[in-house]
């Protein structure tokens, strides 16, 4: 920011206060819409220094039709198909051995806590 600049035209703004001070209502009204189209130059002018320069690209793009197809509904499968036939009972496989292990520490520390609770 040029302090200088800013004091130049802080000085004409106020030479044309006192110049506006002594003259009639109309010339008071034709001061201020030369003064309000200064202003609104000087703001476009601000504006256009700030906005970035952006360049618009455009593009095909190729879009994939998409394909509907229609699928047969699937026949159900037989009951006999799932029906177990071998009926002997099932075992429970036994657990890991660190799964065991921290089984035990539990059973430890629950029957120790039972026994300070008591």
């Amino acid at each position: 920011m040029n302090k200088s600049a800013l004091q130049d035209i802080q000085q004409a703004l106020n030479a044309i206060r006192g110049e506006i001070e002594r003259v009639d209502d109309e010339t008071k009204w034709a001061a201020l819409e030369l003064m309000l189209g200064t202003s609104s130059s000087v703001v476009a002018l601000a504006k256009k220094m700030a906005k970035p320069e952006t360049k618009t690209v455009t593009r095909t793009v190729a879009v994939p039709k998409t394909k509907i197809v229609k699928q047969e509904p699937q026949q159900q499968t037989t009951p006999k198909d799932t029906e177990r036939k071998d009926f002997t009972p099932i075992r429970p496989q036994p657990p890991l051995q660190n799964q065991q292990d921290d089984r035990d520490k539990r059973r430890k520390h629950a029957k120790s806590a039972r026994f300070e609770a008591v």
